[in-house]
């Protein structure tokens, strides 16, 4: 599964450690989706999805995932909210996700959303320009909200199954479905994928992972209290996978934890 983040040059990609929590939350810092009524029930599409034929193996990777962001993750995003200004930290922020713009702006097109794409475009443009390289996000300024898609997503609008739960090293909760729209992304879509320095591209991924584990640090709490962590957040994803494909218009959820969770992420 690693070898799906090798650089089409050959040189070696780094996978950046985003650990078994910050991944519960979609890495990459995605907003959540706001829970309405709608035509699919949240619990039957979990359960549906919800096979885990290699719970073996996910939770020897979880635990793996864990210990590295107990040891090396947490305590460096810890120091960072400690000791980096609010606004550097807002800044990292939006030069991580405009990187990301591009994934967005084509999956939008591949699920037919022709104003979210252009709406999308107009937030890439402006803000890789007047924001410079993304650091403000001047096109908010203007009403362009940031939307999130990814190539999971939209094999879930085609009507791809997920298929079996799955942990990926280092970068957490995933299903085949999703771990397979990561090579896309990774490959070609996420503009880290065309650059050639790796210093650059491991400071890149580093800074990115930093702080999106920042900004969950107030999320640790909830997961601690979890009898079992893994089963939590294995739950968790699924359902917030869920509203992400469907844009938001699943059922509501009867679960403060989840809410709180998803509302982390906003």
């Amino acid at each position: 599964m690693l070898t799906i983040f090798a650089r089409r040059a050959g040189a070696g990609r780094p996978s950046i450690s985003l650990s078994a929590l910050v991944a519960l939350f979609l890495l990459a810092a995605a907003p959540a989706q706001v829970l309405a009524q709608g035509d699919v029930a949240t619990v039957t599409a979990v359960e549906e999805i919800d096979h885990d034929p290699f719970e073996g193996f996910n939770r020897a990777v979880y635990r793996f995932n864990d210990r590295l962001d107990r040891a090396v993750l947490r305590p460096l995003a810890v120091r960072y909210e400690r000791y980096v200004p609010p606004k550097v930290r807002r800044g990292v922020r939006n030069f991580g996700r405009n990187l990301r713009e591009p994934t967005t702006i084509v999956n939008n097109l591949l699920q037919g959303k022709v104003t979210e794409a252009a709406e999308d475009t107009f937030r890439f443009v402006v803000n890789s320009t007047v924001g410079i390289l993304g650091i403000f996000d001047v096109a908010s300024h203007f009403g362009a909200e940031r939307n999130v898609e990814d190539f999971g997503q939209t094999l879930g609008r085609w009507g791809v199954p997920p298929g079996p739960y799955l942990v990926l090293p280092l970068l957490g909760p995933s299903t085949i479905r999703d771990a397979a729209g990561l090579v896309p992304q990774y490959l070609y879509t996420d503009l880290t994928a065309g650059i050639e320095d790796d210093g650059l591209l491991w400071t890149i991924f580093a800074a990115r992972a930093v702080d999106t584990r920042a900004a969950l640090l107030g999320a640790d709490k909830v997961l601690a209290e979890q009898i079992d962590p893994y089963s939590f957040v294995r739950e968790t994803y699924l359902q917030r996978r869920i509203i992400d494909i469907h844009d938001g218009k699943a059922p509501e959820v009867e679960d403060e934890f989840l809410e709180e969770l998803l509302e982390e992420t906003d």
